[in-house]
């Protein structure tokens, strides 16, 4: 039996913050110090940190975000109804 191969796309916290639709990274940032995101973070050999959109077994990083912040009438995501 061949072992199955891994494939994880990785952003770093610029692409991603533009993927997600935010115009800042504040708040990737501020939820990386509250080591909030800590499941999605890979960490590179040069020191660089990727954040994995959907990473296996796990809720997406959009839907993390989500239940991390504050809605408000401005924010990019929004809270499904």
């Amino acid at each position: 039996m061949k072992p199955k191969s891994l494939y994880l796309e990785a952003y770093t916290i610029s692409e991603t913050a533009r993927r997600l639709g935010y115009k800042s990274t504040k708040t990737i940032y501020r939820l990386l110090q509250r080591d909030l995101l800590e499941d999605y973070v890979y960490l590179h050999q040069s020191g660089r940190v990727y954040l994995m959109l959907e990473p296996p077994n796990l809720p997406t990083l959009a839907n993390k975000i989500r239940g991390n912040i504050q809605i408000r009438r401005n924010n990019i995501i929004k809270r499904c109804k």
